[in-house]
């Protein structure tokens, strides 16, 4: 299942790109920019300035809470039939819309290779994301044995959870890691995420054995990651693999507006300046 496909990528890997997001995620991380991307199953997003109080999507309701809905998008989590879309497929106005699709991997395939052209010219190709597209293990395989078996680049962005026999399965047919490093401090990482550390530490290092591309990904939240220690162990890890390329990703708020659309509680850190973003780059040994 995945929730959406953006074309003409550019920050997703090398190239013009296509990315796909797959559905379901392993951790719950409170700075989370996708929340739509973290249930396995398909949500109702609700953008109530759309609304027309055309009265469609109550008069299909199964529930008979539509109305309800509209005026408290928290309302979906505790009464919609898991996958129900009907109110959704019934509003003319784009008010309700559904993360979420079961799709073949052959025609999301199909649709990534529409823009085959701008792949060759750029050295694009087609990224997966999400959610974490590992949490789908056998779809993501799917997806990338089809995209290799067309000639296409591939690149898988991870937060390094997940099973190992699962990473070492999909390695040979990724060609770019992009690999998030949340925090480098087991409980914060554990309070932040949900997650366990060792788990992600562990999946980094059996890929990398394998020779593989990766290219980090460094979040940067201002009042998480200057704490005592955090730096100096990201640095570390940094080092450790020399190899890697990494990228220092500042926080944004742009999560919220999803998060308000599903109804959920607004989580809000502080987003970083540029010179701040430097600094702490500087600090990892990102030059």
């Amino acid at each position: 299942m995945h929730f959406d496909i953006q074309h003409f990528c550019t920050s997703d890997g090398p190239g013009i790109r296509t990315t796909v997001f797959l559905k379901g995620c392993t951790l719950r991380c409170e700075w989370c920019h996708n929340p739509e991307s973290q249930s396995f199953l398909p949500e109702i997003l609700l953008n109530a300035q759309r609304c027309i109080g055309c009265g469609a999507c109550d008069d299909v309701c199964p529930e008979g809470v539509a109305k309800a809905i509209l005026a408290d998008a928290s309302v979906r989590q505790a009464n919609c039939p898991p996958g129900c879309r009907l109110c959704a497929d019934a509003c003319p106005a784009g008010c309700l819309e559904v993360a979420g699709r079961s799709t073949g991997a052959s025609e999301i395939i199909d649709e990534v290779m529409q823009d085959e052209a701008y792949y060759r010219n750029s050295g694009g190709g087609m990224t997966l994301s999400g959610g974490e597209p590992l949490a789908q293990p056998a779809f993501c395989l799917e997806l990338l044995r089809a995209a290799t078996g067309r000639g296409l680049h591939t690149a898988v962005e991870t937060s390094g959870n997940g099973r190992k026999e699962d990473f070492l399965a999909t390695a040979p047919y990724v060609d770019l890691w992009l690999w998030d490093i949340k925090l480098m401090e087991p409980n914060l990482y554990s309070q932040y995420t949900g997650g366990r550390l060792q788990t992600m530490l562990d999946n980094l290092e059996a890929v990398a054995a394998t020779g593989a591309q990766i290219r980090f990904r460094v979040l940067f939240i201002p009042e998480i990651h200057i704490k005592e220690g955090i730096p100096e162990a990201t640095a570390a890890l940094l080092e450790k693999y020399p190899r890697c390329s990494a990228d220092v990703i500042p926080y944004h708020l742009l999560g919220n507006a999803k998060r308000e659309k599903l109804g959920l509680r607004e989580k809000r850190f502080r987003e970083p300046d540029l010179l701040e973003t430097e600094a702490f780059a500087r600090r990892i040994g990102i030059v």
